[in-house]
């Protein structure tokens, strides 16, 4: 059996840092790492080792997505984040969108140092997506339009013809199982929490935050709103003003030590 083949810009980085702190760092559904790597450089400029894995079923194609599910994505980043933890004082949680779903239920049952969740999925807009539990048993896939922009190469194109110009209602019920598992964590969240959104996300609303912060009762919380930003904010016209707000955010607990 063949291997699947990884996408250029979907490889997973792993960087050494210079102390004995780490972040690890998680993508978004149909997501990919190399939408992370200048935030994961950045903060391991700043010392940090810094874990940035490639979910399972992501940055390859879209039949291969189609044989993952929550288990798959939940677990691959559980065994990430204990492999840090067991060699470094302390971890961080960097997460967009789905990433974000994650970092909760990780810090629900780990507690790291500090969290950061950019555009967490805990509510979505989209329609087809609170119909998949029940869209699921009837299409496996569902057309959509996806339009590449001038400056997307090639790399980028093949991922968004293999996993942004459908809808996959299986898929999509399994990040809907995700929500409602972190959704039952976060009384269990003690780790201070930065919350990043933006008023231009097609995707996730940005009552999100506050929903978050009245839930996330037991740590102190921060609420971001940007102005301009996609729902992939790390890869939007505030994205400088976003690697800055999370780079301080991670680095504050090293001041208050």
């Amino acid at each position: 059996m063949s291997e699947v083949a990884i996408n250029k810009k979907a490889f997973p980085l792993h960087l050494e840092g210079r102390g004995k702190k780490a972040v690890l760092i998680i993508h978004g559904y149909t997501g990919y790492p190399g939408e992370f790597y200048e935030l994961a450089h950045a903060l391991n400029s700043e010392g940090y080792r810094v874990s940035l894995p490639r979910l399972p079923g992501h940055g390859t194609n879209k039949s291969d997505f189609l044989k993952t599910g929550w288990k798959d994505w939940l677990n691959h980043i559980k065994d990430a984040y204990s492999k840090l933890e067991a060699e470094y004082s302390s971890v961080s949680i960097v997460g967009l969108s789905m990433g974000g779903v994650l970092a909760l239920i990780l810090a629900a049952e780990f507690n790291p140092e500090r969290i950061a969740l950019l555009a967490p999925a805990m509510a979505v807009k989209s329609r087809t997506f609170y119909l998949s539990p029940l869209l699921k048993y009837f299409r496996k896939e569902i057309p959509k339009q996806w339009n590449p922009l001038p400056t997307d190469g090639p790399d980028i194109k093949e991922l968004g013809r293999e996993y942004w110009s459908y809808n996959f209602p299986g898929q999509l019920a399994n990040l809907y199982k995700l929500i409602r598992i972190a959704g039952k964590s976060l009384k269990k969240v003690h780790c201070p929490t930065l919350i990043m959104l933006s008023e231009l996300d097609d995707s996730v609303p940005v009552n999100v935050g506050p929903m978050l912060e009245k839930k996330l009762v037991k740590c102190p919380v921060k609420n971001v709103i940007l102005k301009k930003s996609p729902h992939v904010l790390v890869s939007g016209e505030e994205k400088e003003y976003v690697k800055k707000e999370v780079i301080q955010w991670i680095t504050q607990g090293d001041n208050n030590e």
